[in-house]
């Protein structure tokens, strides 16, 4: 606690009224907002998960009507005596036989209306006979269930032989022509009024499509943001779902529905929320998933609402404060800014003076001071250059390099009249070389003129060692133009040549590579040849960033290039040396772009 309030004392003035500011106006604000937000979004919440059980109790009820309709469709043929009948003449094996066959087949087409999803009912006798009219394909034999040699296998029929009263069965998936088709079942079993001892004569099993049951869940008008619903058996086996490919499909148990719902490929990558209820007619459980964020949109809308006042009421309150402090802070922030920027090397600064107080004679007396400061530096500048000059007169002195071209190139005339232009070829190379090299050393060049001078620098080393190598430069068009330190790769190249292939027998080659990395921030250079290689210990040496810039007085090569590389480009710069004794090295480079063009 005494840290803190130490800190807060020995902060400046205008530091002090922004903790003030934060802690009285800033935080509570956000608070605020949070607050509101969060119960907002759960009261939202809550009205939206009640809405969406109320509307399952909806569509739960619905669907025992629909259900009921057919039950009291089965309940009828249960009762029809034409039907029980004819059940009866058809197990006793007589010569009626095929006249009963088609008495059921007959009354079993009226019970089919229009648009009632029925798409075939059969009738099971106990002993294996059965007849079945399917109203897709308005036949007997070409049906649903042709696949099945006794259809008391069905799981329809083991339901209502298990069951009391009619018996609903799950959506199960069929294969027909190539497609999927997905139906569930409602059975009842018939029995002998006459011999009710005798247990049930037959079982009726009405086959139902899915879509009945989904159209009822899902309707084509339903809102975007209500989301999905589709029930589920007890055994977790869902009923109906708006993908009717997972119709029929068992769940694993342990699967969360949000899960499920993210597998099935529907809402996907959504903020689902989950709702159920449980159905005590059908004992099946109605689901609901909607997305979150679309159902809340509006409360977001009105939080940002919300934000942007509350941000432009701080705005306000920050403008008001700092107006407040302006006049109070102006002074002394010119003075320590200029102070900064003498500290920073700028000896032009001047602190301008707007009132003659204590603060204006802090001001004036500092700008007396810089204004001597830069004096003394101006005049011992001037000292400096003063000797420089001398000392360069005294190097013209010694070699006017004028002298030196004039005469290489009365050499360079004098070899042409002899017809030597190998020698002629020669001297111009040197020429430009030394030009190149005494003409501002350490200034910048185009790639594209280092691109000439490597390859008249290489040329002459070439001619000089007797073609014991082949040189090869390659530079991207990109990089022509870029800039970069004009002897840079000279040591590089000289060494490749002087400690890697001089001594070869004319199957040396040198490459140099020069291009822009991937992303074309930096440039990159690669000096490769085919030599003798480097012992290891140089390589692990010129691969220490730190080692290799070490000023050793038997190492004036590598040593000294990278040294040049970090004077240029700081931290900056990178390399890398990768070299296999016998067989050849490759140095890697990577400058940043500098334009010095300017």
């Amino acid at each position: 606690m005494n840290t803190l309030k130490n800190r807060y004392k020995n902060s400046k003035f205008q530091s002090k009224l922004m903790i003030i500011f934060v802690l009285t106006a800033l935080l509570p604000i956000a608070l605020i907002l949070t607050v509101s937000f969060v119960l907002n979004a759960k009261n939202m919440t809550d009205k939206v998960d009640q809405l969406m059980i109320n509307n399952l109790v909806r569509i739960a009820d619905r669907t025992n009507l629909n259900l009921q309709i057919y039950t009291n469709s089965l309940y009828q043929m249960y009762q029809d005596e034409l039907i029980t009948e004819n059940i009866k003449i058809l197990m006793d094996n007589s010569s009626s036989q095929a006249v009963a066959y088609n008495q059921i087949n007959n009354r079993l087409k009226q019970y089919n209306t229009a648009d009632s999803g029925i798409r075939c009912i059969s009738v099971i006798c106990s002993d294996g006979k059965a007849v079945v009219y399917d109203f897709e394909t308005d036949s007997y034999m070409n049906n649903l269930w042709k696949d099945y040699k006794d259809l008391r296998k069905i799981q329809p029929y083991k339901d209502a032989i298990h069951g009391t009263g009619s018996t609903i069965t799950p959506t199960m998936t069929f294969q027909e022509r190539g497609e999927k088709k997905h139906y569930f079942h409602i059975s009842k079993k018939v029995f002998d009024a006459d011999r009710l001892e005798q247990g049930s004569i037959a079982t009726i099993v009405m086959t139902i499509d899915e879509q009945v049951l989904n159209s009822i869940c899902n309707t084509p008008e339903q809102e975007e943001g209500m989301g999905i619903n589709f029930p589920m058996t007890e055994e977790d086996v869902i009923v109906a779902y708006p993908d009717a490919a997972f119709s029929g499909v068992r769940k694993d148990p342990k699967m969360p529905i949000e899960d499920f719902v993210e597998e099935t490929g529907l809402m996907k990558n959504k903020n689902l929320a989950v709702n159920s209820y449980e159905d005590p007619v059908t004992g099946w459980t109605f689901y609901n998933a909607y997305n979150k964020d679309f159902m809340l949109r509006d409360v977001v809308k009105a939080q940002l609402i919300y934000i942007m006042i509350g941000v432009l009421a701080i705005v306000g309150a920050s403008a008001a404060i700092f107006c407040l402090v302006k006049d109070i802070n102006r002074s002394v922030h010119q003075v320590v800014d200029g102070i900064k920027e003498v500290q920073e090397g700028n000896l032009d600064v001047t602190i301008p003076i707007t009132q003659h107080d204590e603060i204006g004679d802090i001001a004036e007396n500092f700008n007396k001071m810089t204004a001597k400061v830069k004096q003394l530096i101006r005049e011992v500048k001037e000292a400096v250059d003063r000797q420089k000059n001398a000392e360069l007169r005294a190097l013209e002195a010694q070699i006017n390099p004028h002298f030196l071209y004039n005469t290489l190139d009365s050499i360079n005339w004098m070899a042409i009249e002899q017809g030597e232009y190998e020698i002629s070829k020669m001297l111009r190379n040197l020429g430009v070389i030394l030009r190149y090299s005494i003409d501002k050393s350490n200034g910048m060049v185009t790639i594209k003129d280092l691109e000439d001078w490597i390859e008249k620098y290489m040329s002459l080393q070439q001619m000089r060692f007797e073609g014991v190598f082949t040189f090869e430069v390659h530079v991207e068009d990109a990089a022509r133009k870029k800039w970069i330190y004009k002897l840079l790769l000279q040591p590089f190249i000289e060494n490749a040549i002087l400690h890697g292939l001089k001594d070869m027998d004319g199957d040396g080659l040198l490459r140099v590579d020069i291009g822009l990395s991937p992303g074309e921030d930096r440039i990159l250079l690669i000096i490769e040849d085919n030599g003798k290689g480097m012992p290891e210990n140089l390589v692990e040496l010129y691969n220490d960033p730190i080692r290799a810039v070490e000023d050793e007085s038997d190492r004036i090569g590598l040593q000294n290039a990278f040294s040049r590389l970090r004077m240029y480009y700081k931290d900056q710069a990178e390399w890398h040396v990768n070299s296999i004794s016998g067989m050849g090295t490759v140095i890697t480079l990577r400058v940043p772009i500098i334009d010095g063009g300017k």
